[in-house]
């Protein structure tokens, strides 16, 4: 009894252990159990507030998202706004084209549907056999493909093909203007130009095509349109200074004399010296932007704004404006031209014709280097260096357009004896076209300074105008006193002078030929066979209407800005101020307009040559077929017009 009482505790002891143990192990999956439960309740909760918010207080936010997870689409090219000059003729529109997709799952005629969209779309059958063998559900086939040609294969009733109508851009005039309007990619995303320069206005809003997808994303193309479209919005319309006339008068003679003298290529700037309008603004080799592919970067620039050359004598007129403004000289100031040949610091300068003392005017009317040098040594380096600051060189002139070069005009600190020196003829410094047009309209204007810009308007599809560029005057670069006695010293250039080829009967001219060798980077000298020519100038230049600058660059049959350059200045002046109606000065006969004489007979022809005042020369019998000058060209009493005749049949 003893012994049982003993080992008594011990066994409660052991029992009480046991029931512990055995309570921690039921209590573990209660706890367990209890927590998932919680755990789902909490998240039940969570489902039903998120639930409550979606259903009831953002319902549309739910559709949204349900409609994302349904649908997808395929975007539509936007309708680009047009491009149109001046006077509102259309410079760049957009046609209805289509765009050729493809359902490779539906296509139940393979073979002959790669034979038929091969030789239609200009595509290879490689091409065409990789479009129908894709696993997606929907492939481009071809972008805009002409109407014509998309009727044809419409008509074929080839399975698995569709059709989206899109618009196209395209360029009515082909190169006319072709690198200052600039292209699209098939995106109709601006490229080039203002296409590029004004993408964000012209481009508008792109719209959808809506489509089914199903569980899994993919989506569903059997009914392409179930869900419908949305419509884009067409971007705003841009409207240029360009005046389309006098930009084909301008490439027509920039073309025709670029050929005459074999040269690389060409530019030409128009602007009116009053505004700051660039009127036309042309680079040869043209540029067609309706198959831009074809050229390469150097003809897709805008060379007028992208290409930097040392002016040669066309600096002149500025240095000499400055020496006037700063009262250094007079146009009767002489210097010693030292028969053509000068040492300065071990360099030598030479003119092209050896000359003893010549007046500033006559400095300008010659084309001196040694006397420009001369000239420029009075004036002095820091005052020289303000001037060509003020008229512009050396900094962008902030044209509306893409790509534009400020030039290099250095420091007055770097210049010694010869660098003072060759900049006064040129060298040293480069500029590009358009900022010779607005340091020289500077000079045509009295003295100021104009922002140069070729954007008139932008107006949105409703007509509103979203914004309108105006006449900006940056400063006052001379007096009017030192722009009219630098005006009546280009004047001599022209009548008596270096630019007698830029003369243009019936008007007051003031120009300036400039001639530059080009730099060769690899000696640090230039090259002995590369030459830049130039004229600029003003007409009339009592009343200035247009600046004008000729650029040509390497010419083969001679390199002179007087020979090279100025008839093509003349050239454009003369049927520019004709096309404006500027009437000539006091002295000069009236031009006329030729009219078409076609289908008239001979007394007709005859009885208006004798009111007219003019000649005719009749060839054959009957009824005018051809003539010569041609219909709306400028004709002036005792012009000889050829008639050709024939008999009506």
């Amino acid at each position: 009894m003893g012994k049982e009482n003993k080992k008594r505790p011990r066994n409660l002891k052991a029992n009480r252990s046991k029931r512990i143990s055995l309570g921690r192990e039921l209590y573990k999956p209660r706890l367990r159990i209890l927590i998932a439960g919680l755990m789902i309740v909490l998240l039940f909760v969570a489902v039903s507030i998120k639930a409550f918010e979606l259903q009831v207080l953002d319902r549309e936010k739910a559709l949204r998202i349900a409609m994302s997870q349904h649908r997808g689409f395929f975007t539509l090219l936007p309708r680009r706004g047009k491009i149109l000059d001046s006077n509102n003729k259309e410079l760049a529109v957009n046609l209805e084209a289509y765009s050729i997709y493809l359902r490779p799952k539906e296509v139940k005629e393979p073979r002959k549907l790669v034979d038929a969209l091969s030789k239609r779309l200009g595509l290879t059958r490689d091409e065409v056999l990789n479009l129908v063998s894709s696993k997606k559900p929907f492939v481009w086939v071809k972008r805009l493909v002409e109407p014509d040609v998309a009727s044809k294969i419409k008509e074929m009733n080839l399975g698995g093909i569709g059709f989206i109508e899109e618009p196209k851009r395209i360029y009515p005039n082909g190169h006319l203007a072709g690198q200052v309007l600039g292209f699209t990619d098939i995106d109709s995303r601006g490229i080039e130009g203002v296409e590029y320069y004004l993408d964000e206005v012209l481009a508008g809003k792109p719209g959808k095509v809506v489509v089914k997808k199903d569980a899994r994303g993919r989506q569903i193309l059997s009914e392409p349109f179930d869900f419908g479209t949305e419509e884009s919005i067409s971007g705003a319309d841009v409207i240029l200074t360009l005046n389309s006339q006098i930009q084909y008068i301008v490439e027509r003679e920039l073309k025709e004399g670029v050929e005459r003298v074999k040269a690389e290529k060409g530019m030409v700037v128009v602007m009116d010296p009053e505004t700051g309008e660039v009127i036309a603004m042309a680079s040869y080799p043209f540029l067609d932007p309706n198959n831009f592919k074809r050229y390469g970067d150097e003809v897709r620039r805008n060379l007028p704004v992208w290409y930097s050359f040392e002016p040669g004598s066309t600096i002149k007129p500025f240095l000499v404006a400055a020496a006037l403004e700063e009262k250094v000289v007079s146009p009767s100031t002489t210097f010693d031209c030292e028969n053509g040949r000068r040492r300065i610091s071990g360099a030598v300068i030479r003119d092209v014709h050896p000359y003893k003392v010549l007046s500033v005017s006559d400095t300008l009317r010659l084309s001196s280097n040694i006397c420009a040098s001369k000239i420029a040594e009075v004036l002095g380096k820091d005052r020289f260096y303000k001037y060509l600051e003020g008229f512009g060189f050396g900094q962008k002139t902030g044209i509306d357009l893409p790509g534009e070069s400020s030039g290099i005009v250095t420091k007055p600190k770097q210049w010694g004896p010869v660098e003072l020196a060759t900049l006064s003829f040129g060298q040293g410094i480069s500029v590009t076209a358009l900022q010779l047009a607005t340091a020289l309209s500077a000079i045509a204007n009295g003295g100021y300074l104009i922002k140069p810009y070729i954007v008139k308007k932008v107006i949105d599809p409703e007509g509103n105008v979203l914004k309108e560029n105006e006449t900006e005057v940056r400063r006052r670069v001379i007096s009017y006193e030192t722009a009219r006695k630098v005006t009546e010293m280009l004047e001599a250039v022209v009548e008596d002078g270096t630019g007698r080829n830029a003369l243009v009967p019936g008007y007051r001219v003031a120009g300036k030929t400039g001639t530059a060798q080009v730099p060769n980077p690899q000696t640090g000298g230039y090259y002995s066979d590369r030459h830049i020519s130039s004229f600029i100038g003003f007409a009339p230049s009592d009343d200035p209407r247009i600046t004008v600058v000729v650029v040509v660059v390497n010419p083969k049959t001679s390199f002179y800005g007087g020979v090279v350059a100025a008839p093509i200045f003349k050239e454009i002046v003369e049927k520019s101020l004709f096309y404006l109606g500027v009437p000539p000065q006091k002295g000069f006969a009236e031009a006329k307009i030729m009219p078409d004489l076609r289908g008239m007979s001979a007394r007709e022809i005859l009885r208006w040559a004798e009111k007219e005042g003019v000649k005719v020369r009749l060839k054959g019998s009957g009824y005018a077929k051809n003539q010569k000058p041609g219909a709306g060209e400028k004709i002036t009493e005792g012009t000889v017009c050829l008639i050709e005749l024939e008999q009506k049949i």
